[in-house]
């Protein structure tokens, strides 16, 4: 595995047609994306459209689309973060509304299929342990610990691998161990810690997974959206409400700089209006979903 110093400003593949459209491969704002390895696809949270979409990591390529509006189980209400658990099960895990919902997957060929778990939350907001109030971005620990971003609530909620609540943290205010809008989060193992974006806060918030303890605080300009971690590398990867890509290098444990920034306003190739989630696929390719776009942008 080669690790490029930069990521390409101009993509190499687009997912979507960039027109707002209900039809196979359009998107009516896209708002997360996740790398499935085991089936090697891309699978993205098409918001408004209430449902899922599959694309091949390989070309981009559509592969399926599932779900429908609805607060059944298997029914989404505006569908936003997404993830893969990594404990070995594969399960993907979806925030709506006022839930999340895991998902075990299986795929053939070109086709794959979702069969619902179990949900935790309901269709009403609140502030309990596992009610939520508009939860947003999620990922999971290697042991398949699942972390919500609860937003309207301005905490973090975590979950067992099956769901059941072990703590909260976090509340609203300007602090080290306060929020303004959490969005998204994600984990890097190797340093015990996991990053989430304060969206009014301007800054990224760095807690201990273990002991959910608060260690750094880390400014940042532009309004942070999503986050993810490159696989290969201490870089992580934030979208920003200023409409443009920023990349950390997170190897110092309390200087962390910017080493790459990229992406003009706009809706050519290469720029972006309102850039939300972000992942990294095994090949350190980087996935943006271009919210007010229409598409998902793919720098290889």
């Amino acid at each position: 595995m080669i690790v490029k110093d930069q990521f390409p400003t101009m993509p190499s593949i687009i997912l979507g047609t960039g027109q707002q459209g209900q039809g196979q491969g359009q998107f009516n704002m896209p708002h997360g994306v996740a790398f499935d390895s085991k089936h090697k696809s891309i699978v993205v949270t098409d918001w408004c459209n209430h449902r899922l979409q599959l694309f091949s990591q390989q070309d981009g390529k559509f592969l399926s689309a599932f779900g429908s509006q609805g607060t059944k189980n298997g029914q989404f209400n505006l569908p936003r973060g997404i993830c893969i658990q990594q404990d070995g099960s594969n399960n993907l895990i979806v925030t709506d509304w006022q839930r999340f919902q895991i998902f075990s997957t299986s795929s053939s060929g070109c086709s794959s299929s979702f069969i619902h778990l179990f949900s935790v939350g309901s269709t009403e907001r609140g502030s309990e342990p596992s009610q939520f109030n508009g939860p947003m971005g999620i990922c999971c620990t290697a042991r398949g610990d699942i972390i919500v971003v609860d937003g309207g609530n301005n905490r973090m909620q975590m979950f067992d691998c099956k769901g059941k609540f072990l703590r909260a943290f976090g509340s609203q205010g300007a602090g080290n161990d306060q929020f303004n809008l959490p969005w998204d989060v994600c984990v890097q193992e190797d340093a015990n810690r996991m990053i989430i974006t304060d969206f009014n806060n301007s800054g990224l918030s760095v807690w201990s997974v273990d002991g959910c303890e608060p260690i750094l605080t880390v400014p940042v300009h532009g309004f942070p959206h999503g986050i993810c971690q490159h696989p290969h590398t201490h870089r992580i990867v934030v979208s920003r409400a200023s409409n443009d890509i920023a990349v950390f290098d997170t190897k110092t444990k309390n200087e962390w700089n910017v080493i790459q920034q990229f992406g003009p306003p706009g809706s050519q190739p290469g720029e972006f209006s309102s850039p939300h989630g972000v992942c990294i696929d095994d090949r350190g390719v980087l996935f943006v979903a271009d919210y007010d776009n229409h598409r998902v942008q793919v720098f290889l």
